[in-house]
């Protein structure tokens, strides 16, 4: 992760490096009498092919119709404006360089901790509970903690649950994990998740995961089904557990400086299509969800899904990580989401 200062020294650069576009604050509203369009940058994690760029072609298009030309919106995949940092992506949206941002819940908990409330294991079950939860009490809480770490929230999307794979076993119970390699996310509450249900886990750049379970260095890994099919993790494992562990939302956001540019009906013109922009996303995620799904018949793979007893046996193993972060992210918090102590 780049130091704060480096991640300022970059913004600063692509300040200079982009001037003219929307990232230099006092041209996202434009003067009021120019017929130039103003071009915003919208930065996101992933490539073109990933449901969340569903959402920020439905935002860009939605918001140059609606503004009859006034704002255009450039989207820039592979956080390619922060040099391939995701945590410097979000600090350069805290700085205003970055006008609009796309980023999951996973790595905004670097930056706000709080925020990694919603992906502890096995909270909400279910896309019905999902639902529930984020279009009401749980989402707003996740709103007000972006806004109060210097952003604007216009939606909630979702990348979706997250599952496990890997070369030596059947994973069905806690017991199943234990000695196994693992590559995990570098947060730090996956690292200490899986150590306590006995896995060895590691963090590594995802661009070696491939090559790592191939070779052996690996054991296994876990993330969202769509990126273990799109990533061509599947080619290189044996084993796949259904376990919906973890639930990751997308978050999509505006930089202060260019709300604080808008006028009250562009404010209003960007939250409300911000939210029809994730429902977008939220759509395509779930269609690649069941896509994915079925393209595993393709491969030499054993897939596990896990039935309710399975999984409460895992809620029970992984309490100690709820008590483990219960000051640091709050009993009130894990409330909004369905836990409770």
């Amino acid at each position: 992760m780049l130091k704060k200062g480096i991640a300022l020294l970059i913004g600063l650069t692509l300040a200079v490096g982009l001037a003219g576009c929307g990232g230099d604050g006092g041209s996202a509203g434009g003067d009021g009498g120019s017929s130039k369009p103003v071009d915003l940058k919208l930065s996101t994690a992933v490539p073109d092919t990933s449901s969340w760029y569903a959402g920020a072609e439905y935002f860009a298009k939605t918001i140059e119709e609606k503004t009859d030309g006034k704002y255009t919106i450039t989207i820039y995949g592979n956080d390619q404006l922060s040099g391939g940092n995701q945590v410097g992506s979000i600090e350069m949206l805290q700085q205003g360089v970055i006008d609009l941002h796309m980023q999951d819940a996973l790595l905004w908990s670097s930056v706000e901790p709080k925020l990694a409330a919603p992906t502890f294991p096995w909270l909400m079950s279910s896309y019905d509970e999902v639902d529930k939860i984020m279009d009401g009490a749980g989402g707003e809480a996740m709103k007000e903690l972006v806004s109060n770490s210097g952003a604007v929230c216009l939606g909630i999307g979702e990348s979706g649950y997250r599952q496990i794979v890997n070369n030596k076993t059947q994973i069905k119970s806690p017991a199943d994990l234990k000695g196994l390699k693992l590559r995990v996310p570098g947060i730090e509450m996956y690292v200490n998740l899986f150590k306590a249900l006995g896995a060895d886990p590691v963090s590594m750049n995802q661009s070696e995961v491939y090559t790592s379970l191939q070779q052996g260095a690996l054991d296994g890994c876990e993330n969202t089904l769509d990126l273990l099919v799109t990533q061509n993790t599947c080619e290189v494992v044996k084993n796949m557990t259904i376990w919906n562990y973890s639930y990751d939302p997308v978050i999509f956001s505006a930089s202060e400086k260019l709300w604080d540019s808008l006028t009250d009906e562009e404010k209003t013109l960007f939250e409300e299509t911000g939210k029809e922009a994730m429902v977008v996303q939220k759509e395509a995620a779930r269609k690649a969800y069941d896509d994915c799904k079925a393209k595993l018949a393709d491969y030499d793979l054993t897939v596990t899904e896990l039935s309710a007893d399975e999984i409460a046996a895992f809620k029970e193993a992984v309490k100690p990580i709820y008590e483990q972060y219960k000051d640091t992210i709050g009993e009130d918090l894990f409330a909004e989401f369905g836990y409770t102590f």
